[in-house]
């Protein structure tokens, strides 16, 4: 139940209930979460707002950590792990878990569907990692335009990278340009210059560190419009949620922002076929069994790596 983070012991078990219950009062439409392994039914349990969400995959090896709760409902949800990762003991361990894509279809009302995408690419500034990123970004990009649908889009998630501390990371030019995707943070509050961030730099420092949870930091919300479906992003801020004692209940910084939306003159009605996806009780446990046997394999056949990460 507890692990420890530096000297301090986090209740884990304790904190995904009380983040249920902060983000079932939260008042937004959608949410959707990243490392959500082992404590779902904890995190869930208390979100009775949402009576929408994704079916999770569970937790390490097989779980992808990525699920989304909604207000209205979800359909053809679809899971896509990354062609590449690096780290199998060290530089993030990404090799691991089957981190990737969460796909799926949300009603908004009105006749109006967004293809929504929660994603988790590699951890770590290495150099493996960073190509690993750049070959998740061009694999997310396909797999968007390889969809065949014309919806508004909306990706979410940890990108594990930013803009304005690693202009070469990937995104602009493996992602945004070739999915025509803008970038929430950067129209709301840099005038849309996804070049230039040097007010910000100046405000708060040039660095990872100071950049976590401030401006352009990780967790990002692209978009676009389509089907005659207009998006704007109206807000965008990063919050901290804390405990009683005053203590974050997660690693990284929430995300809120609010988009409106309005149907122009080329509106089309959807013709996909829609589907409310069911869980898939032998496909996980058959997965966890692959998981295991695939990570230990990993692990022998890397165990020099594995002795020299334990020796520091």
């Amino acid at each position: 139940i507890n692990w420890l983070l530096g000297k301090e012991s986090v209740d884990v078990r304790g904190n995904q209930k009380q983040l249920g219950k902060m983000l079932n009062d939260c008042g937004c439409d959608i949410i959707a979460v990243q490392e959500d392994f082992s404590y779902h039914r904890k995190l869930v349990k208390g979100m009775d707002n949402y009576p929408y969400r994704t079916n999770t995959t569970g937790g390490v090896p097989a779980g992808d950590g990525l699920n989304v709760m909604s207000k209205t409902p979800i359909y053809n949800e679809k899971r896509i792990a990354w062609d590449e990762a690096f780290g199998i003991i060290d530089h993030g361990a990404d090799e691991m878990a089957p981190k990737g894509v969460l796909y799926c279809v949300i009603d908004l009302g009105g006749g109006v569907l967004v293809d929504f995408y929660d994603i988790h690419a590699d951890a770590y500034g290495d150099e493996g990692s960073a190509n690993a990123r750049k070959a998740q970004f061009k694999q997310l990009a396909d797999i968007i335009s390889e969809r065949g649908t014309e919806r508004p889009v909306i990706i979410t998630g940890d990108f594990n990278t930013s803009l304005n501390f690693a202009p070469t990371c990937g995104l602009l030019e493996n992602l945004i340009e070739p999915c025509g995707l803008k970038d929430a943070w950067t129209e709301v509050h840099n005038g849309g210059d996804y070049v230039d961030y040097s007010y910000y730099k100046e405000l708060y420092g040039p660095t990872w560190e100071d950049s976590w949870g401030t401006y352009d930091s990780v967790e990002k919300f692209y978009y676009r419009d389509g089907d005659g479906v207009k998006l704007n992003p109206v807000e965008f801020k990063y919050e901290e949620l804390f405990n009683a004692d005053g203590v974050t209940i997660s690693d990284h910084s929430s995300v809120f922002v609010k988009f409106t939306y309005e149907k122009t003159d080329a509106f089309t009605e959807n013709t996909e076929a829609l589907k409310a996806m069911k869980p898939d009780i032998f496909g996980r446990i058959f997965k966890f069994i692959k998981c295991i046997f695939t990570d230990l394999y990993k692990i022998f056949t890397n165990f020099d790596e594995l002795v020299g990460y334990i020796k520091g």
